[in-house]
């Protein structure tokens, strides 16, 4: 077994040092030892200069591989280093669904310019993939697959994989349709190995399966893949017909890109595409927003602040324990926040599960507020000699910790009823309302207890 160390990993260094070495064989013999997954790592990282020196090393294959492999916003930089020639090569050495992803990505004339130099059946193919939002399961699936026909034997079915092998590459079933192409199961391969040569297909399919339409969602395709642990899942038309196939690949890309969205939303880019980019104003107008929202909220919680000077001038001490509360808040909702968009993105909580969910983090929250009221109760009692303030701080805390943890349940719910990302939610929105909320709440108690 090779055992793999850390010195195995390609890194920019050497590969600007070949090219200012001049010495082109063995920066083409580099180059050919890359994985394409390192190439593309290499490529993110090496300055634009150097890009004109080493891509017209590569082969068309690795061209290929490598637009698959780089991020969006590389590819329309890989693009313009390569002739048309070039281009409509890379493509048809592709599989439907990458050539289909890589050219809708591209800029529109360049794009139709690809389109109509690639080979009649290729365009078709690529033509009809477009057609699918790329967030769906037409987007993600290839059409290139092996099929036969109920009727056909062992052998039949064999020849179809000879005949379709260069094409499909990673094949993992052959599917069996009728004769209206309608899917009527799979065959795995080791069955077909095994089975005699004129044996019918019919007596060894399996009719039980998993498919998806084209318009059903990736993210629940993804999670199909993750919960019946799936290689390879079919994808019909209305009337059942197969018309192509997702791979396991394209789902892990589709649960790594929705994590990542998740996890950039809650902190207030509502357009992760464009985080890594180098479009500063169109980043800095995204993000924003959600800033000045911040920004709103700061104002609030110095007007509540004010309004404690005002209303309670002798018992200053009140103000000491603001940060605290507000901080808890802020914690706590986000907590919830967090757990129910993690819980969306992964299947795991829907509106079915509200209630008792719902449910689940008052008592959580209940338990927490109790707790931590009591904690800061007595520390205010005790540093500050004030039996009253103790009182107030740890009621206020209570209440303001328990309902923190419900609003951060009920906020991204009700943003998954409005069909708006809940990740959204789950960062700047939850905590500054939070915030408020908590002094809010502090301030009234303290006027039910202290005021005169």
């Amino acid at each position: 077994m090779v055992e793999y160390r850390q010195e195995n990993v390609p890194e920019v260094d050497d590969l600007e040092a070949l090219v200012e070495s001049g010495d082109k064989k063995a920066l083409k013999n580099f180059l050919i030892l890359l994985h394409p997954a390192d190439m593309a790592m290499l490529f993110d990282v090496l300055d634009r200069d150097y890009w004109s020196r080493v891509i017209p090393l590569l082969d068309i294959s690795q061209i290929s591989d490598l637009m698959e492999e780089l991020p969006d916003h590389l590819r329309d930089d890989l693009a313009e280093h390569l002739s048309p020639a070039q281009l409509t090569n890379a493509f048809e050495e592709m599989a439907s669904d990458d050539a289909a992803d890589v050219i809708a990505d591209l800029p529109d004339e360049l794009a139709k310019a690809v389109l109509g130099a690639l080979p009649q059946e290729d365009r078709l193919e690529v033509e009809t993939l477009l057609k699918f939002p790329e967030d769906t399961a037409g987007g993600l699936m290839q059409v290139e697959l092996v099929s036969v026909q109920e009727k056909a034997t062992v052998d039949q079915a064999v020849e179809a994989i000879r005949a379709n092998v260069e094409e499909v590459g990673d094949l993992h079933f052959v599917y069996v349709v009728d004769q209206s192409h309608k899917l009527t199961g799979w065959l795995s391969l080791d069955r077909l190995i095994l089975a005699r040569p004129d044996q019918p297909v019919a007596d060894l399919v399996d009719r039980d399966f998993h498919a998806v339409t084209p318009e059903v969602d990736q993210e629940e395709v993804a999670q199909m893949f993750k919960r019946y642990n799936l290689i390879s899942l079919p994808v019909v038309n209305d009337l059942g017909a197969l018309i192509g196939r997702i791979l396991h690949d394209d789902a892990v890309d589709v649960l790594e890109e929705e994590a990542d969205e998740d996890i950039l939303r809650m902190a207030g880019a509502e357009e992760p595409e464009l985080v890594y980019t180098n479009r500063i104003f169109k980043i800095a107008s995204v993000r924003l927003p959600w800033i000045l929202a911040n920004v709103a909220g700061g104002l609030l919680s110095g007007m509540l602040l004010w309004q404690f000077k005002v209303t309670f001038p002798d018992m200053l001490t009140l103000m000491v324990f603001i940060p605290v509360i507000a901080a808890m808040c802020g914690n706590v909702g986000t907590q919830s926040s967090t757990i129910v968009v993690r819980g969306f993105a992964t299947g795991r909580i829907d509106f079915n599960s509200l209630g008792r969910f719902f449910t689940k983090e008052l008592a959580i929250g209940t338990i927490m507020g109790i707790v931590c009221g009591l904690t800061v109760g007595v520390a205010a009692r005790l540093w500050q000699g004030h039996a009253i303030l103790g009182l107030t701080v740890g009621i206020a805390m209570t209440a303001a910790i328990i309902i923190s943890a419900l609003m951060g349940v009920l906020v991204p719910f009700l943003f998954r009823y409005l069909r708006i990302d809940p990740a959204i939610a789950a960062g700047p929105l939850v905590t500054t309302s939070n915030d408020v909320i908590g002094i809010a709440i502090y301030y009234l108690v303290a006027m039910l207890l202290i005021a005169p």
